[in-house]
């Protein structure tokens, strides 16, 4: 059942990116990770912690340098300003 939640939880950020691209979802079952890669980004989910009341699940996202920029690299600028 956790497995399952894990391999959700990659789908899920997979295709809720803004800019669909190529992802791969690595599930390792040995250390309870699901890792999504693609688009400049790096998303970890982990089980933290496992109690007969649930599971706790930590996400972390990082970026590659020069990754995907939707704004480009001066980042966001009002008209006018």
């Amino acid at each position: 059942m956790t497995m399952r939640v894990f391999v959700c939880l990659g789908l899920l950020l997979a295709a809720t990116a803004a800019n669909a691209q190529g992802y791969t979802t690595t599930v390792n079952r040995a250390t309870n990770t699901v890792t999504t890669t693609g688009n400049g980004y790096t998303a970890t989910t982990t089980r933290t912690s496992n109690s007969s009341g649930g599971a706790t699940y930590t996400t972390t996202v990082t970026r590659a340098p020069g990754g995907y920029q939707p704004m480009g690299s001066g980042g966001y600028n009002p008209m006018g300003r």
